[in-house]
């Protein structure tokens, strides 16, 4: 399948090129490998000891592979058009491993691990690209439930910073490349995301989570939209949820272009003291957001099926909205969010990363974020499939792979001159994988893709061994 480990990690400078080619030769591994532990994943003693050490390298900083990872991605979109940066937070569950040092509490004290918020590049098609950014922390038990004094502490000594860091960082990189809209759901409804993203000329689409007043004090966001007319009607897919399967679901859509009231400051003095206490964190410059218009988008679903929850989703949105094509790309864009929680779950289900047992939490943070470029290019082969299936497949497989691919399921056929497409690729892959392909299956997803590719590689080894071998000398036998 090539050496698409560069491709992936990009210019990721760790200070030697040791370890450089190192963390290309990790990734490459778990690739084929990443259900399995590390040492089944390197194969030898040697590549074992190999990657042990790097991981326990305190020289290597998590933030230096995302810086040369991020690089990689921005240089895999394409220049102009827009790019989403769609953000989201999990938790990473350690609570078994009882010996592993420097973790913190996840939703409760009795729970253990790393917290990780990752940014992806999507496409407006809807295909992921990669990684742009990725923050890792463990809380301090020390600050768990105690709120009370929260007023008084500025945005960037709150967790709240984590969707800030990424809006900085993004634009930094991307530069004018492309149009970056970030897209999130409620726990993003901050003013000062609003704020900062106003001040580096950035889009957004967020789902709010507050009903704020209106700057002239004639109303709240919510009321006011909802009183609207109706723009457009429109069925839209609902993702599967805790106890209820995917369905489709028939919503209204309205939308107003309003002004949003700033919140009211609390504890101006102490967050002043905070800021000058801390001059090494970037805060949130003033800003006249009051005076902006914000575009509000309603989704409602008037009449659910029974027993179900109806859809309801409240918009905030730096686009213009003043078409119904406008309105209905914002929806568009938010739709996309979900995207990263795949990405969550294949990092989890896919790649294992809650097994993982490094005894430290800083090695595990190094090990999350090469598990994380090896889990987000499974989730592009995946929809890459779908959103570009006429493409040719070497895309994904070079010369060798899909020339073993088409021999294995179809041996008695002369191999065409021409790749297939990728989405005849993928879907003979998830084949290998125990994918049925049978015509009400859908699409495959990505634990059967994985399977396929694990089962690809080794073929396309044994392929390349064999075509190697020209000659077999074997010993002479003397007959009696």
């Amino acid at each position: 399948m090539g050496e698409w480990a560069a491709a992936l990690v990009g210019e990721a400078e760790l200070g030697d090129r040791r370890l450089n080619r190192r963390l290309e030769q990790i990734v490459e591994q778990l690739r084929d490998h990443a259900q399995e532990t590390i040492p089944e994943a390197c194969g030898s003693w040697a590549a074992t000891i190999g990657a042990y050490r790097f991981l326990e390298n305190d020289a290597v900083s998590p933030d230096a592979i995302m810086a040369g990872v991020a690089q990689a991605t921005v240089a895999r979109c394409p220049s102009g058009g827009v790019l989403l940066a769609v953000q989201d937070t999990t938790s990473i569950d350690y609570t078994a491993h009882r010996s592993t040092q420097g973790l913190g509490p996840l939703e409760s004290s009795r729970r253990q691990g790393i917290m990780l918020h990752s940014t992806l590049a999507v496409t407006p098609e809807g295909t992921p690209v990669g990684l742009l950014d990725q923050q890792l922390w463990a809380r301090d038990p020390a600050t768990l439930g105690k709120s009370q004094q929260r007023a008084e502490v500025p945005i960037e000594g709150k967790e709240s910073a984590k969707w800030l860091h990424p809006i900085r960082a993004v634009t930094k990189l991307v530069g004018r490349r492309c149009q970056v809209v970030t897209v999130a759901d409620r726990e993003a409804d901050i003013y000062e995301v609003f704020a900062l993203a106003d001040e580096l000329d950035c889009d957004w689409v967020i789902r709010a989570r507050h009903d704020r007043p209106l700057a002239d004090g004639t109303g709240r966001v919510e009321a006011t939209v909802a009183a609207a007319p109706v723009l457009a009607t429109q069925t839209i897919e609902v993702a599967r949820q805790v106890n209820h399967p995917s369905r489709t679901a028939a919503v209204e859509i309205r939308a107003l272009q309003v002004s949003l009231a700033p919140p009211p400051e609390k504890g101006t003095v102490a967050k002043a003291q905070w800021r000058q206490a801390h001059p090494e964190v970037a805060s949130v410059g003033p800003t006249q957001m009051d005076k902006l218009p914000f575009g509000v988008v309603l989704v409602t679903e008037p009449h659910p099926p029974s027993g179900t929850t109806p859809v309801h989703w409240l918009l905030v949105t730096s686009l213009p909205i003043t078409s119904v094509e406008e309105v209905l790309t914002c929806i568009h864009y938010y739709r996309l969010r979900w995207l990263v929680e795949r990405f969550h779950f294949v990092l989890k289900s896919g790649c294992q990363v809650e097994k993982l047992q490094l005894e430290q939490a800083n090695r595990l943070e190094r090990a999350l974020v090469i598990y994380s470029v090896v889990a987000a290019w499974l989730l592009q082969t995946t929809y890459l499939a779908r959103t570009m299936p006429d493409a040719p497949a070497t895309i994904i497989l070079n010369d060798d792979a899909w020339r073993v691919l088409l021999t294995v399921h179809y041996p008695h056929r002369p191999l065409p001159p021409e790749p297939p497409t990728i989405r005849e690729a993928i879907r003979l892959i998830a084949r290998l994988g125990g994918f049925l392909a049978r015509t009400g299956d859908g699409e495959p997803g990505a634990k059967t893709i994985w399977r396929g590719f694990r089962r690809l590689n080794d073929m396309a080894v044994a392929y390349r061994i064999f075509t190697t071998v020209t000659t077999v000398s074997l010993p002479q036998k003397t007959c009696v």
